[in-house]
């Protein structure tokens, strides 16, 4: 039972350090938002997708561990193994706790940053808009100098007087 605790708690302390360099990458990307730098953003989203796969592999190997500690210990969550038994459950519960305030940290960050971007966009799109709007300004104008401005436009005009 202490093997599939310690299991736990290392998969916990390895999780713990991948949160963090995600937190690490989500204040990164805070930062390229700020300073509208696109390219640098995009790197990061891609460094933390693949933290974020790294987590998931983690988690499969934490959740295996945890469903054959609660099936030997017959319990429901990892707050009912008794800590006087298992002294060692506290550094788990340590761990879980840590990373629940880290991925919480992330969670505020990334609203903030999904505000950002939103507004970015809408100001682009607006943007895009009154362009859009001068360029059809623009060809109207066009369209009324070429009325003005035809080959036949410098010829003066002809009056034939058939009173003779």
């Amino acid at each position: 039972m202490n093997e599939l605790i310690d299991i736990l708690i290392q998969t916990s302390e390895i999780k713990y350090n991948l949160i963090s360099e995600v937190y690490e990458i989500t204040k990164a990307q805070s930062a390229c938002i700020n300073n509208s730098n696109t390219d640098y953003l995009l790197e990061n989203i891609e460094k933390k997708q693949q933290k974020i796969n790294e987590i998931n592999d983690i988690d499969k190997k934490f959740y295996s561990a945890y469903i054959n500690v609660k099936e030997k210990l017959k319990i429901e969550s990892i707050e009912s193994i008794d800590t006087q038994k298992y002294p060692n459950i506290k550094d788990l519960k340590k761990n879980v706790s840590n990373i629940l305030r880290v991925t919480k940290n992330i969670d505020d960050l990334d609203r903030i940053n999904n505000q950002s971007v939103k507004k970015e966009f809408d100001k682009v799109k607006e943007e895009m808009n009154n362009i859009k709007k001068e360029h059809k300004d623009l060809n109207k104008n066009i369209k009324a100098y070429k009325g003005y401005n035809t080959k036949y436009n410098h010829t003066q005009g002809v009056f034939m007087d058939y009173r003779k």
